[in-house]
């Protein structure tokens, strides 16, 4: 990859992940306009912006579907990593420094960041990652999960405690007489794929084993099927992973996934 295109793709993921707010924020009046003043500042094609733009809509909550037919590859996945946990106006800075700075210039604290884009490109073909982040097909999934289970009343009856936003490592609880367990929702697209547990949720599931429930949503680009998994602690064997920020993830792959669903 070279140093222009390295760089496009960072700014390419705050337009992004901030859609409409990322353009106006930079000054961009229209979409298109942006994608051609971006262009010429790095000296890449415009359409070039664009479609490494759509390349992360997948991911993100923003009106556009994006490229979901396909896994993100490892040179997005690298971005992703890197990037996900800074704020607009931290993200933005960096972006306004990359724009201001040209493909030329040298950016302090990112040079190496910028390097290993261009030097790894997307050569790692191991990665079989497909980032679920909490944009419309997360929210699918925890909105098919909670409508299923006030009907259906699994795994477990009880009341269903929203706990989206606490960062415990899990996205509900099932309080009942027997106990209280804990649900993860995950969503897949497509009816089948990879998912991506943080540091924090695979320690939750860990440490409370037949506890915690495992909702995965297949299928929700055409009709959502839900599967219920007990314990994924002891049913998958993911791959750690410690990104560019020093988060440490676990990687359940989509070969896995396809092995488990098929010795049902």
């Amino acid at each position: 990859m070279i140093r222009e295109n390295a760089l496009a793709l960072i700014v390419s993921y705050y337009l992004s992940r901030f859609d409409r707010v990322a353009y106006q924020n930079l000054g961009f009046d229209t979409l298109t306009g942006g994608h051609q003043a971006i262009g010429s500042r790095l000296n890449v094609n415009p359409n070039t912006v664009k479609n490494m733009r759509d390349e992360f809509d997948s991911i993100h909550d923003n009106p556009r579907v994006g490229w979901y037919q396909r896994e993100i590859w490892p040179s997005r996945q690298r971005v992703v990593e890197t990037f996900e946990d800074l704020e607009e106006f931290e993200l933005r800075s960096i972006v306004e420094e990359i724009l201001q700075s040209g493909p030329e210039g040298r950016i302090y604290g990112l040079d190496a960041v910028i390097d290993e884009l261009i030097g790894k490109g997307d050569e790692d073909t191991e990665s079989k990652t497909v980032y679920i982040v909490r944009g419309p097909t997360g929210r699918r999934a925890e909105e098919f999960f909670m409508k299923f289970h006030s009907q259906a009343g699994q795994p477990r009856q009880g009341e269903l405690i929203d706990t989206r936003d606490h960062g415990c490592g899990y996205d509900f609880e099932i309080r009942s007489e027997d106990g209280t367990v804990y649900v993860e929702v995950k969503g897949l697209r497509s009816e089948v794929g990879g998912m991506l547990f943080t540091a924090k949720e695979w320690e939750m599931a860990r440490e409370n084993r037949e506890r915690y429930y495992l909702a995965l949503v297949r299928n929700l680009a055409d009709q959502p099927e839900l599967e219920i998994i007990q314990n994924p602690a002891k049913v998958f064997i993911p791959r750690k992973s410690v990104t560019t920020t020093v988060q440490v993830r676990w990687h359940i792959g989509q070969d896995e996934i396809s092995t488990y669903l098929a010795k049902r």
